[in-house]
Order: C-alpha cells, then sequence, then structure tokens
C-alpha cells in the first residue's frame, strides 16, 4: 500500500487530473477552497458590481469545470483554465440581452470593521475605498478586467494573457493605460 500525499499538497493541476478520473469529491472541494474567492473578485468587477450576476456566474463556471473535467489537460496552469471558463461564461451572459443588467450603485462592498481605528479613520477609508471602486468602474472593458485579474484574482502577466486571449505586451499595455487612468481619475477626485 503507498502512502498518497494529502490533496492540500498537490498542485491545482493533479487535483484536477483526480476530479477528471472520477475523485471529485475531496479534490474539487480543494480547488473551489483554493480559487472561489479570486474567481467571485474577478467576476464581481467583470459584472461592475452586480454580486448576483457574479455569484451566478461563479456557480455556473464550477459546474462547467465539473461537467467537462474529462476534457481537461494540463497545457495551461488550472487557474488558466478555469477563468478562461468564467471569462466566456460571462461573454455569453453580457452578449445576452434579456440578461444585461446595470450596476445597482449600492452594490459596493461593505467595508469590515476595524476597532483599532478611529471613527474619523474608517470614515476615510471608506471614502477612499469608494473613490477606488468608482475609478475601476470608469476604465474600459478590457483594462478593468486585466486589472481585476491582476490584482483581484493574483494572476501574472503571463497568465492573464493565456485567459484573455492575447498577446503579454497587450496585457502590459491595458494595465500602463489603466494606471494612467487611475491616476488620473483619483488625483481629480476631491
Amino acid at each position: 500500500m503507498t502512502d498518497t500525499p494529502p490533496l492540500a499538497t498537490l498542485p491545482d493541476e493533479d487535483l484536477m487530473l483526480l476530479v477528471a478520473r472520477g475523485i471529485v469529491r475531496e479534490p474539487a472541494a480543494e480547488l473551489f477552497n483554493r480559487h472561489n474567492r479570486a474567481l467571485f473578485n474577478y467576476l464581481a468587477w467583470l459584472a461592475q458590481g452586480n454580486l448576483g450576476e457574479a455569484e451566478d456566474i461563479a456557480q455556473s463556471t464550477w459546474i462547467r469545470v465539473l461537467s467537462r473535467c474529462g476534457d481537461y489537460t494540463p497545457t495551461a496552469a488550472f487557474r488558466t483554465f478555469l477563468f478562461q471558463i468564467a471569462r466566456n461564461l460571462w461573454l455569453d451572459a453580457r452578449g445576452s440581452a434579456w440578461q444585461r443588467h446595470s450596476a445597482p450603485e449600492d452594490a459596493a462592498p461593505e467595508a469590515s470593521d476595524d476597532g483599532d481605528l478611529s471613527p474619523d479613520t474608517v470614515l476615510a477609508l471608506q471614502q477612499d475605498s469608494q473613490r477606488v471602486h468608482t475609478a475601476l468602474l470608469t476604465l474600459p472593458a478590457q483594462q478593468r478586467e486585466a486589472v481585476a485579474l491582476r490584482f483581484f484574482a493574483d494572476m501574472s502577466v503571463d497568465d492573464i494573457a493565456a485567459t484573455v486571449g492575447v498577446g503579454f505586451e497587450t496585457i502590459k499595455s491595458r494595465l500602463r493605460y489603466a494606471f494612467r487612468h487611475l491616476r488620473t481619475e483619483l488625483e481629480r477626485a476631491p
């Protein structure tokens, strides 16, 4: 009898191969625990703060991953595979006229309660957070997507390029233009 390593020590690609071989419950749960928060954050930014839409697409993404696991081949990082599925589902939903939703104004994430900070400091942080959120939503969709993948999903420029299907230099340009736009927006805002 051979000792198998605990699932938490296995790389994503090995976990996904276990799922593809029919050992689903524990490896899939481990993948979900590792990647769902970043996936949801990415989708929330794509959906411009529409958290319901982000939740629906995240759920559909995991369903698609599990239902198509037999097609998985580790030619790219699992995270790239996951985010490509999510992006395609978001594009499909966006292209469907009956599923278009505008972002509600009150969809900004709630600030956490930081007991060590003064009320004035908490208010200033909430206002700064709202300014950044508003500035991010003014970015063109492709730039917003690159920023969301880079900073909210913690992806490398190479992984972003593979996820969205464009070149490395294109992603670098999108990020550069996004930062320039954000800097201008944040300097202009009171």
